[in-house]
């Protein structure tokens, strides 16, 4: 924080900056390049304008709050907190644009990249969490088609997403009492594995993440194998919400490799790729899911559609559309 007159000084000062840069820290901006810089802005707006969205019509429904609304709801609301981190970093990148380094240590030691850091692990966590949930319903939706009294309530979901949220919450607050830390890397993510918890706790964020891939899987070739047996009598409503829902898995689990490089370059303290290359993934693959989440899930089905124009109906806008949504039997 110091500032130098160095014709008062003669020129003959010795200025020694610390700390010097490293693998971690490279002498960069927080986004590292140009187009990033300008991405990260489209990203964290969609991600963040798509979810609020998505809540607000999912919320205000008229129609009864169903599990798969839910579960929905907790996906939206995780992809959000996606998009208000990537809103933080861009927003410093922004103010420190080609002088970061005369505030790196202020902003990687300080609450904003704390804060940062929190949203970025409860919401991937959450959503991974939530995922695994909707997959496990949709499996057990499917299974038991013939038996409603086997059909999983909305209570059931609650206590089970509560529990989600907890360990969320939890695994996102210990970085900030010293299990790891979020101020090794300028994009607030915990890579400080300095001591045997802090590494532990990476490694497992690592396996938590790594067996919710392989339950999703197991999960969908099961359901897979349910639907194409021909005595498979149901559920039409089902098996296209179990079609809808595999896309929607596949893009997520396709943005997971930000986490596991990220994760595994923590364990192995250096990079697998450089720092300014892993802001790339940052940026185009790691809240992918929490842009497009929005369309796949919601916006792009029949029972959003119709829970928009019924909403814009009540203003005297649609209602043509509306009454014919109105009519009609539409799964949630």
């Amino acid at each position: 924080d110091s500032h130098y007159d160095y014709p008062a000084c003669g020129g003959n000062e010795d200025v020694i900056c610390t700390p010097e840069p490293d693998e971690f820290n490279p002498c960069e901006d927080i986004m590292g390049y140009q187009f990033l810089r300008t991405v990260v802005w489209f990203v964290n707006l969609l991600a963040i304008l798509g979810n609020v969205f998505v809540l607000f019509i999912l919320l205000t429904s008229h129609y009864k709050l169903t599990v798969p609304r839910f579960l929905m709801c907790n996906l939206a609301f995780a992809d959000f907190c996606m998009g208000l981190y990537l809103l933080l970093i861009a927003s410093v990148d922004l103010y420190t644009r080609s002088e970061y380094y005369n505030h790196a240590i202020e902003w990687q030691t300080g609450p904003g990249c704390n804060t940062a850091g929190f949203f970025t692990v409860f919401a991937s966590e959450l959503s991974v969490y939530t995922l695994t949930v909707i997959t496990l319903e949709r499996g057990y939706a499917i299974t038991f088609a013939m038996r409603p009294d086997r059909k999983i309530r909305l209570r059931h979901a609650v206590l089970i997403m509560l529990g989600g949220w907890l360990s969320c919450i939890l695994l996102a607050l210990l970085p900030l009492v010293g299990v790891s830390s979020y101020s090794k890397v300028s994009i607030c993510l915990p890579m400080d594995t300095e001591t045997p918890v802090a590494e532990a706790y990476i490694v497992f964020v690592l396996i938590c993440n790594i067996v919710a891939f392989v339950i999703i899987c197991a999960c969908y070739i099961k359901i897979y194998l349910t639907v194409r047996n021909p005595q498979y009598k149901s559920g039409d409503k089902d098996t296209k919400i179990a079609k809808r829902m595999a896309v929607l898995i596949f893009t997520d689990f396709l943005c997971m490799a930000p986490i596991s490089f990220h994760a595994l370059s923590a364990i192995m303290n250096k990079p697998l790729i450089t720092v300014s290359n892993s802001k790339i993934l940052l940026v185009l693959f790691y809240p992918l899911n929490s842009c497009a989440n929005p369309f796949l899930y919601a916006i792009f089905t029949k029972a959003f559609r119709r829970d928009v124009f019924i909403l814009l109906s009540k203003f005297g806008i649609c209602e043509h559309q509306a009454q014919v949504y109105r009519g009609q039997t539409v799964s949630a």
